[in-house]
């Protein structure tokens, strides 16, 4: 969507707009409504003359907004969500889109190796939190293993993030991670394979920087070594700025 700010400008413009427009209408309205950014779901008991009504309401009320819409009884896609009523329970699963080729990060490719370690558990993880249901979860994995083995993953390392994402039940998964506060003064490296030996000196060698009198008072904890990416061929290749003639 371009720059960083455009996901909050347009979440703000479409909020605002939202707001009066549910303001004025007059109709019945959907008893839930949610969204993302510009992505909507909602359910409602109105019968589907007040519900094409409200559609409609919808898609006139602001000229530069215009809404496609799916409207079913049973279940439907929400991003990458299946939501499914079954009785008077929502159910939900992993939705893939038509447009969605899986394109991972290629195993082969240069980065960090718990960058790709972490990837598999990532994504069984993602599946351990959108299925409701632990009969569903548990058909989703081979797919997914599917997917990681035409990247390239290696059998082993796709087993692992396998095998560790079912050991967390879902509530924990669903649960907000908190981040530490953490003091130590970092160092940043470009990434290259060779650069792991320069981490691992400094890191061997930091109790001369604790055990000397001036520095041990800044550096109480040990350094903390992360990395950049280096610049690749489309750094070269493609013109981000654009120049203008004088």
């Amino acid at each position: 969507m371009g720059t960083k700010m455009v996901p909050s400008y347009a979440n703000l413009y479409v909020s605002y707009i939202e707001t009066q427009f549910f303001n004025q209408y007059n109709g019945p309205k959907p008893e839930l409504y949610r969204r993302h950014i510009d992505n909507c779901v909602g359910s409602t008991s109105s019968i589907r003359e007040d519900l094409n009504q409200f559609i409609t309401a919808v898609n006139s009320f602001h000229p530069a907004l215009k809404y496609t819409w799916e409207i079913s009884d049973t279940s439907l896609a929400f991003l990458n969500i299946k939501v499914s009523i079954e009785g008077h329970v929502l159910r939900t699963s992993v939705h893939h889109k038509p447009t969605d080729s899986h394109s991972y990060l290629l195993y082969s490719f240069l980065h960090p190796s718990h960058v790709k370690h972490s990837i598999p558990y990532s994504q069984f993880l993602r599946l351990r939190r959108l299925c409701s249901d632990d009969s569903d979860f548990s058909l989703k994995p081979e797919e997914m293993c599917n997917f990681l083995n035409k990247r390239g993953y290696p059998a082993s390392v796709v087993q692992a993030g396998h095998h560790r994402a079912p050991q967390i039940d879902r509530q924990s998964a669903l649960q907000t991670s908190q981040r530490e506060n953490n003091e130590r003064i970092p160092i940043t490296l470009t990434f290259h394979t060779h650069n792991h030996a320069v981490k691992s000196i400094i890191l061997t060698n930091f109790r001369l920087f604790q055990n000397d009198p001036d520095t041990g008072r800044i550096l109480s904890q040990p350094l903390l070594i992360s990395f950049k990416c280096d610049k690749n061929m489309g750094n070269f290749l493609v013109r981000r700025v654009f120049q203008t003639s004088k």
